[in-house]
């Protein structure tokens, strides 16, 4: 039994830095100005429809009901595809009509687990 316990706990030990180190959607959607201009790493499914022209994209993820917009200089993921991307948050101020919401500008993703 006790060499089963720390299979487990080996298990839980690699496992935990790519959870714990990825920041929630909803967290950054309801709080943007707490995210303006700081590295995230997100994981999330995208969603339709992935644009992308001269290999640069712009494409939606999701995760628990939330949405955010990542711009990337490399070409569009495939939908459905589930991704952990890092990348900074972008904020732009809001004007006198619109609160434009929070953009991650992509510096990296990975399929993820």
């Amino acid at each position: 039994m006790p060499r089963r316990a720390s299979l487990f706990a080996a298990v839980l030990i690699v496992a935990l830095p790519a959870v714990a180190g990825a920041t929630s959607i909803a967290d950054i959607v309801d709080h943007p100005d707490a995210y303006a201009n700081t590295q995230v790493s997100v994981v999330g499914t995208v969603i339709p429809p992935p644009l992308g022209y001269l290999g640069e994209s712009v494409y939606t993820i999701a995760a628990d009901d939330r949405r955010i917009t990542v711009v990337s200089g490399r070409s569009a993921p495939a939908t459905g595809e589930r991704l952990e991307v890092s990348g900074k948050v972008n904020l732009k101020a809001p004007d006198e009509e619109f609160t434009w919401p929070p953009v991650i500008r992509e510096s990296g993703r990975q399929p993820a687990p």
